[in-house]
């Protein structure tokens, strides 16, 4: 797919989860899930024993998924909801899963406090088993794995093929980049230098590329600022997998072109219209946190050097 028709179909995905709910929401998780995994298996309720507190099953990784999609969230029916599918999992499958997903799509930043902690105490009560939940952010990094053809049944529709500008790139960001733009000083530390050369090396990155992650190094501090403040510690982890499965299909699709690929990562943060400076700048920041953490590109294997150092250079 198209850069501007990623971004449809991650606004239209958006749409679909935030509208739907009950059956229907499990119908489109189900979709999902088979496009994504061959090894899913949707599970029915069967008469007097139900489904026995799963409504899908991975195989190949013993993960369990159980969906929960109200028309209105109401923290007493997700409390019982939440213990009556663990408890009849863990009762009625024992042995066939290792990971329970507890699926959801409340569309609020991060995860409710509710069903974070309802995943602390069952993985207190129930030691053997990782507890994990699935909203509409970790919805989305699924489906950006899938092809075009794919998306286009995951979505119901055909995906237009005209170039659409978009402004907004990874709504899910937003903030982050209002945080960036709001408190970037006005001159940038010019000592701040490359932690090592030899990522950017590996991943044969031009002089160009080297530029726009040395723009944001200065302000990478706030990066981490704004994800250590935040209440929810698993936001970070889940914008960083967005990342990771963006860029494997950029990986896919541009092959070696690393240049290519960074600045299609930035147009993921970005979108296709043409930002403000201070929204470019803020970009650059973010690109150059998730390049230094390692979440994107490729990561030298243990022992590698650029061939002017192994041969007796300088770095």
């Amino acid at each position: 797919m198209l850069p501007h028709q990623r971004q449809y179909a991650h606004s239209k995905f958006r749409m679909m989860v935030a509208g739907s709910s009950g059956n229907e929401f499990e119908k489109l998780f189900h979709l999902l899930m088979e496009l994504r995994h061959g090894d899913y298996v949707p599970i029915r309720t069967a008469g007097s024993i139900g489904d026995l507190g799963g409504d899908g099953l991975r195989t190949s990784c013993r993960t369990l998924y159980a969906c929960y999609a109200p028309e209105t969230f109401d923290v007493f029916s997700v409390k019982g909801k939440f213990h009556g599918d663990v408890e009849s999992a863990i009762i009625q499958r024992p042995e066939q899963f290792d990971t329970f997903v507890f699926v959801h799509n409340d569309q609020r930043g991060g995860i409710h406090p509710v069903i974070s902690g309802l995943l602390v105490d069952a993985g207190q009560r129930f030691p053997r088993v990782a507890f994990q939940q699935m909203g509409p952010q970790k919805l989305w990094n699924e489906a950006m794995y899938l092809d075009r053809l794919q998306m286009e049944s995951l979505l119901g529709e055909t995906i237009p093929v005209e170039q659409v500008v978009y402004s907004i790139g990874l709504a899910e960001i937003e903030p982050l980049l209002k945080h960036l733009s709001e408190r970037r000083q006005r001159v940038p530390d010019a000592s701040v230098t490359l932690p090592t050369t030899y990522k950017v090396d590996f991943n044969g990155l031009s002089e160009q590329a080297r530029a726009v992650l040395q723009a944001g190094r200065p302000y990478v501090y706030l990066v981490d600022q704004y994800y250590r403040d935040l209440l929810d510690q698993m936001e970070r982890d889940e914008t960083a997998a967005g990342f990771q499965a963006y860029y494997t299909r950029m990986r896919h699709e541009y092959g070696d072109d690393t240049d290519e690929i960074l600045w299609q990562m930035q147009r993921f943060v970005l979108g296709q219209e043409a930002p403000r400076w201070d929204r470019d700048e803020a970009a650059k920041a973010v690109l150059a946190y998730f390049f230094d953490e390692c979440d994107i590109f490729e990561v030298p294997p243990l022992g590698w050097r650029p061939m002017h150092v192994a041969d007796g250079g300088a770095a």
